[in-house]
């Protein structure tokens, strides 16, 4: 009887710990879904304007001290990037869970 008791607990912790996973996942996937409208605002800024304020950074035409990292060579392109790579985990792992 210990071991019923035992394997119903160990599967409850599971379902318990697995419910939470996917609510937090099912969250983050909502919000990164509403952020593509600006992922595309930030892509075309990439392409088009990006060059101009950057060249205006350099002719010191920026304040100094305004935050500005978007400038960068690399700020953009690592997102872009990061985002490239973790659409290829999630359907990874949506294979595993099928």
């Amino acid at each position: 009887m210990n071991t019923i008791i035992e394997r119903i607990t160990k599967m409850e912790n599971i379902l318990d710990e697995l419910t939470i996973v996917v609510e937090k996942s099912d969250k983050a996937m909502s919000e990164l879904e509403d952020s593509l409208k600006d992922l595309k605002t930030l892509k075309t800024y990439y392409e088009s304007q990006y060059m101009k304020d950057v060249m205006a950074d350099k002719r010191l035409e920026v304040p100094q001290d305004l935050k500005r990292g978007v400038l960068s060579e690399d700020a953009v392109h690592m997102l872009l990037t990061d985002l490239f790579e973790l659409s290829n985990k999630m359907e990874k792992l949506s294979k595993k869970i099928r």
